[in-house]
């Protein structure tokens, strides 16, 4: 089965996760470079709020928005982890791993 990059990066979180009791902070950091364009975003923000405030305050806006709703998917992953642990068969995780090279 060929993976897609977000397959194999889905893959390599549920092995990151494995065996331990993940926090928020352990998944929101699972890849924590997927951050950088969300800090240029919101230095770009505040810089527009110094222009123009209703400007600046939208994009604040949407920004906030926008980190908020990964903090609720991570909030997610975390309720739903004891499952996914409990189902997951590790074996197959490992094989497609490893035949796909990730």
């Amino acid at each position: 089965m060929k993976l897609t990059a977000y397959q194999k990066r889905h893959l390599a979180a549920l092995v990151y996760l494995r065996g331990k009791k993940p926090s928020l902070w352990s998944v929101l950091m699972f890849r924590p470079l997927a951050w950088i364009p969300f800090l240029v975003i919101a230095g770009v923000s505040f810089a527009l709020y110094l222009l123009d405030v209703r400007w600046g305050m939208f994009m604040i806006g949407m920004t906030a928005g926008a980190i908020l709703r990964i903090i609720a998917y991570a909030r997610f992953t975390l309720m739903a982890w004891p499952v996914t642990e409990e189902v997951t068969d590790w074996n197959r995780v490992e094989a497609l791993r490893h035949e796909n090279g990730a």
